[in-house]
C-alpha cells in the first residue's frame, strides 16, 4: 500500500516546518489541513538542527527523537515517513511508537487482560443501571484524565467531550467512584494486576529513560490527560532543551478522552500554537459531505469543523447506495473496475465486519490487504485496503468506501446529544475525512444507521440498488 505522496509545504505550513523555536508547539486543523505532514517535516528540520547543535556544544549523547501515535496501524504508516525523513545513526536514534509499546518497552510489566478487565467493571457496575459500553468509557475517561490521588474532583469536573447524554449527575458520580472505580483499583492491587491507565499514571510519576529532545505527538486528542503528563515528564523541564509537538483536532476524537492544556500543565505559547486552514486533502465535495455529521458535537477546545471553503478541489458527489448489502458489494465490485492500479481504496467499516466482501473480492480478482491494528505498513502492490474505522485514524486514501451502515453497527441510546451517538458521528466523518478523491456509503433502507440522517441533501448522489 502507498503513503503518502510527496508534497510541497505551503506557506502556511513553512512558517511552522522552518522555526526551530524550542518548547511546546500545538498543530491543530481540520481533517485534510495537513498536521501530520507538516509536523513530520517539521521534524526533518528539527533532527538536523537537534545534530547540529550537539555537535557544536561537543556532545557526545545522541539526539534522541520520540514520534508517538495512537495506534499500531497509524504507527506503521508514520513509520514510513518519519524514516523517509529522517536517517538514524550513531548521532540520532530515533523511535516511532504507540504509547502501549512505547511504556511496555520503559517497564516491562505484562497488562491485564483487556476482556478481563472489562468483565469486571461490568461486575461493579451492574447496580448502576448504565449502558456497558458506557460505563467501561466513564471509568476509562475518570482513570485517564485524573492521577489516583486527585479521583475525588470528578464530582465536580465539567465533562468535556462526553456528550450531553446519559447525564452524570454527581449522585451517580459519587456512586461511580465508591462501587466502581475504587474497588476496581482495589482488585488490581490485591490480584497484581496493572492496566494501561496505571502505566500512564507510572510514567508521570517516573522519568525512566534520558530526556528526549524532539517529540511528536500524533492524534494527540485521543489520548488521556496522564499520557500528556508521562510525555511531558520525559522531556527536558527546560523548555529551551526540547522541541514537543502536539498534533490535535477534537473534532476528531473518537475516544472519550478529553482534557485541557491547562491542567496537565501546559501553557502553549500563541506563536507555536499553529492553527492550518486549508484542506489539502479532500475535495470541496467531500468536506461539504462530511461537516453536517459533526455539527453541533462538543468539540472543546482545538476542534475545527471540516471546511469545504478551505478546500481547494473539486471532484464527484459522495455516492450513497440504498439497497441489501450484496448489492451494495456487487456495486463496489463493478465500480473497482474503473479505479487506476495506482490509486488507493479503503473499504472501512466501524466494526470490520469483511466476512461478505472479501469472498466478493476473491471471486473478481482484486487483491486486497487487511490493514487493521498492523504494526507493520504493507509494503505489497495491493491498492485495495480493509480497515476498521478506528485503524484508519491519520491515515489517507484516494478513495473511501463504508458498506453496511446499519443501526446493529452503531448502537446508541436515543436522545440527542447521547455520547455513543456523538462518538459515531465523529468517528464517520473521520472515516470520510480519509478520501483524497472520493467517497461510497452504502446502507439498508429497513435498517439504516442513524447517522444517515445528518446526510444533507444536495451534498450527494444517491443510487436505489
Amino acid at each position: 500500500m502507498k503513503v503518502l505522496r510527496s508534497v510541497d509545504p505551503t506557506p502556511e505550513q513553512l512558517q511552522v516546518i522552518l522555526d526551530p523555536g524550542p518548547g511546546f508547539w500545538l498543530i491543530r486543523g481540520a481533517a485534510g489541513s495537513g498536521k501530520t505532514t507538516t509536523a513530520l517535516l517539521r521534524l526533518r528540520f528539527l533532527a538536523r538542527f537537534w545534530r547540529e547543535r550537539r555537535a557544536d556544544l561537543e556532545l557526545d549523547d545522541p539526539v534522541r527523537i520520540l514520534v508517538l501515535t495512537f495506534n499500531r496501524t497509524l504507527r506503521g504508516y508514520v513509520n514510513e515517513l518519519a524514516e523517509a525523513q529522517v536517517l538514524a545513526g550513531p548521532d540520532l536514534e530515533l523511535t516511532v511508537s504507540t504509547f502501549g509499546h512505547w511504556a511496555m518497552d520503559l517497564i516491562g510489566d505484562p497488562v491485564l487482560d483487556t476482556d478481563k478487565r472489562e468483565r469486571k467493571i461490568k461486575e461493579l457496575g451492574r447496580g448502576l443501571g448504565l449502558d456497558g459500553r458506557f460505563l467501561l468509557d466513564e471509568v476509562d475517561y475518570v482513570l485517564g484524565r485524573l492521577m489516583p490521588g486527585d479521583l475525588n474532583s470528578y464530582l465536580g469536573l465539567r465533562r468535556d467531550g462526553r456528550g450531553q447524554s446519559p447525564q452524570m449527575q454527581r449522585p451517580m458520580r459519587q456512586r461511580l467512584l465508591d462501587e466502581v472505580i475504587e474497588p476496581y483499583n482495589a482488585w488490581k492491587q490485591a490480584n497484581g494486576h496493572v492496566d494501561w491507565n496505571d502505566l500512564s499514571v507510572f510514567l508521570a510519576e517516573n522519568k525512566l529513560c534520558p530526556p528526549y529532545d524532539v517529540v511528536i505527538v500524533d492524534e494527540a486528542q485521543d489520548f488521556g490527560a496522564n499520557v500528556i503528563r508521562a510525555v511531558v515528564n520525559h522531556v527536558s523541564e527546560d523548555a529551551r532543551e526540547h522541541s514537543t509537538t502536539f498534533i490535535r483536532d477534537t473534532v476528531q476524537r473518537i475516544y472519550p478522552r478529553a482534557f485541557t492544556w491547562a491542567e496537565v500543565g501546559l501553557q502553549i505559547p500563541q506563536a507555536q500554537n499553529v492553527h492550518l486552514t486549508r484542506n489539502h486533502r479532500n475535495t470541496k465535495q467531500i468536506a461539504a459531505f462530511a461537516r453536517p455529521l459533526v455539527e453541533g458535537v462538543e468539540q472543546a477546545e482545538d476542534g475545527t469543523l471540516p471546511d469545504f471553503q478551505g478546500a481547494t478541489r473539486d471532484g464527484p458527489l459522495p455516492v450513497v447506495l440504498r439497497g441489501l448489502y450484496r448489492e451494495q458489494t456487487a456495486w463496489a465490485i463493478d465500480w473497482l473496475e474503473n479505479i487506476s492500479p495506482d490509486e488507493s481504496v479503503a473499504f472501512l467499516h466501524p466494526l470490520g465486519w469483511f466476512r461478505f466482501l472479501r469472498p466478493a473480492l476473491d471471486a473478481a480478482g482484486i487483491e486486497y490487504v487487511t490493514i487493521t491494528q498492523r504494526s507493520e505498513w504493507p509494503d505489497g502492490d495491493e491498492n485495495v485496503a480493509l480497515s476498521t474505522m478506528h485503524s484508519a485514524k491519520g491515515l489517507e486514501f484516494d478513495h473511501v468506501v463504508v458498506l453496511g451502515l446499519n443501526a446493529d453497527v452503531v448502537p446508541h441510546g436515543d436522545e440527542e446529544g447521547d455520547s455513543l451517538l456523538e462518538n459515531h458521528r465523529r468517528l464517520l466523518a473521520m472515516a470520510l475525512g480519509r478520501a483524497r478523491e472520493s467517497v461510497v456509503v452504502g446502507y439498508k433502507p429497513t435498517e439504516a444507521a442513524r447517522l444517515v440522517d445528518y446526510f444533507e441533501e444536495g451534498t450527494y448522489e444517491e443510487i436505489d440498488l
